[in-house]
């Protein structure tokens, strides 16, 4: 049976933006070169592989689908990051080629008069899928877009992470 691999991608968009400045060309995003200290990747304990940070080793098996979703340190509060290109470098035949996906969630949502009984929203939600086919390493980029509160766009860039597929 096929397993979720949840890869949760957590982006510093302030000190990106204070580091790299703004570029206003999608086409062209800035290179964010050591992304260790500013772009963190992790899943959960069971499927990962190694520590977490800006590369990953997850344990997965061929037909075990990939999903990365992204968020900024400030919760989305402050700034928001969003995927907007996937581009494999190498090992691209491990994996199928990933697409964006749409969904549309119920997120619970604090009640401040009943705190035990939260309501919920409907959201418009995403994020980027792909089946597993063989096990090795996938090397690839990941481009992304951040956004301030006011939702204007303050930058393109982009990372160069692997992943390591394993039994």
């Amino acid at each position: 049976m096929s397993e979720f691999i949840n890869v949760l991608i957590a982006i510093d968009a302030e000190t990106i933006l204070g580091r790299f400045g703004k570029n206003n060309d999608p086409n062209s995003p800035t290179s964010i070169p050591d992304s260790s200290n500013l772009i963190y990747m992790t899943t959960r304990q069971n499927q990962l592989g190694s520590t977490p940070g800006s590369e990953l080793t997850v344990n997965a098996s061929p037909m075990d689908i990939i999903r990365w979703r992204e968020t900024t340190l400030s919760l989305n509060s402050e700034y928001t990051g969003i995927l907007y290109r996937f581009n494999a470098l190498s090992g691209q035949n491990l994996i199928s080629s990933p697409i964006a996906r749409s969904v549309v969630l119920n997120e619970p949502l604090p009640n401040s008069q009943d705190p035990l009984n939260p309501s919920t929203q409907k959201i418009n939600s995403y994020y980027w899928e792909c089946e597993v086919l063989d096990t090795g390493t996938v090397t690839y980029n990941f481009s992304f877009m951040i956004l301030n509160h006011k939702g204007e766009k303050q930058g393109y860039y982009y990372w160069d992470p692997f992943i390591n597929i394993q039994p």
